[in-house]
């Protein structure tokens, strides 16, 4: 054969040979091996569960970037895992990574946020590249970690050499929806909101996870009770969620050089006995008031998207109006705290005693 072939012809050729048999678990076809971004930073390393990728402790979210510079800088730093997803900035993130994966790629394992359902192939146009390493569609309930067609869906783009590791994200119903991901099996790692305000109520679920099937453990969230305005209390609540071994990587969207360079600062480190006092000055307290996503409040006569209301708040709360402003848009009007009846349901189910019809009222009143 003369001339060049790409990696997914070659996949396709590969495939007809050997009949199409998927080896080593990963979805790489005919043995073919993808080469792994080699370490070029300081950042401290930890296995991403049965995916065997060694990936940074701390890794970087797409879904408040502006700049393609700030992702350039992230992957010269030594950040060897990033993320985006088509709905971040309406489009804009993914354009932005699509653009820093030109020359980018072969240093960073890139996880997308996107169901498997309907392909990905535009996704992968957009991104300048033939594959992404992990694919985490969003599924915050149980009926949607049934739906049959999923399987098949991720097994397609493994055979394929459009994914290598199949998991998904959910930032509410967590707890029921992780065990029921530990029950379907075919879920090779999990993008969890995780923080000090729920880790409690999670980290029996995820030992569990990590005993029976090894799951990847990747956490969103996890700025949640933190003040960014106090970076000592950043450091040190990241830290803490670290000291779990669980945790295989902290995914955290970033929107500037400092952050940037705050977050790198945490990976390897450990929670010194002043800041644990830290913690327990300025967050300890105020944790029993805070949502945690359990999305026990779901339950509004009027169909009121409460869980999604509450974490658009937590984007206002700590300072993101804009981004708070664009998720809320995402949310049906007739789903918003225009449609609250306030009969106070959520209310009686709420485990941490929150005033949720006075909150999402002000949030609506703000971000609508």
């Amino acid at each position: 054969m003369s001339g060049e072939i790409s990696r997914r012809e070659f996949l396709k050729l590969s495939s007809a040979i050997i009949g199409g048999a998927v080896l080593g678990g990963v979805g790489a076809l005919a043995g073919e091996k993808i080469p792994e971004p080699e370490a070029h930073g300081n950042i401290a390393l930890r296995i991403l569960g049965r995916t065997k990728l060694k990936v940074t402790e701390v890794s970087f979210g797409g879904i408040q970037i502006q700049d393609p510079k700030l992702l350039e800088a992230a992957i010269d730093k030594g950040i060897n895992l990033i993320h985006t997803s088509p709905g971040y900035g309406r489009g804009r993130s993914i354009r932005i990574f699509g653009e820093v994966m030109k020359t980018k790629r072969k240093k960073v394992y890139l996880a997308l946020k996107k169901s498997p359902i309907n392909g990905i192939d535009e996704e992968l146009k957009i991104l300048n590249t033939d594959y992404v390493d992990i694919l985490v569609p969003p599924l915050h309930s149980v009926e949607a970690m049934n739906d049959p067609r999923l399987p098949e869906a991720f097994e397609k783009l493994k055979k394929e050499g459009k994914i290598r590791f199949s998991g998904f994200s959910c930032h509410k119903n967590i707890v029921d929806v992780m065990n029921r991901a530990i029950e379907l099996g075919f879920f090779d790692v999990m993008l969890i909101a995780y923080n000090l305000a729920n880790r409690d109520q999670i980290d029996p679920v995820l030992e569990r996870a990590k005993k029976e099937q090894n799951m990847g453990f990747m956490v969103m969230k996890s700025m949640r009770g933190l003040d960014r305005k106090k970076p000592e209390v950043v450091a040190a609540g990241l830290k803490k969620l670290l000291q779990n071994k669980n945790v295989d990587t902290l995914l955290i969207g970033t929107s500037n050089v400092q952050e940037l360079e705050r977050n790198i600062a945490v990976a390897g480190k450990r929670l010194t006995k002043s800041e644990a006092s830290l913690l327990d000055r300025y967050v300890t307290p105020t944790l029993a008031s805070l949502c945690t996503m359990c999305g026990k409040c779901s339950v509004c006569p009027q169909g009121v998207e409460i869980a999604d209301i509450m974490r658009c708040g937590a984007y206002l709360e700590r300072g993101e109006l804009e981004l708070a402003k664009e998720e809320y848009r995402t949310i049906p009007i007739s789903s918003t705290a225009l449609n609250c009846r306030g009969c106070g349901t959520c209310e009686s189910v709420c485990p941490q005693n929150i005033n949720i019809r006075e909150e999402i009222r002000k949030y609506h009143y703000i971000l609508a």
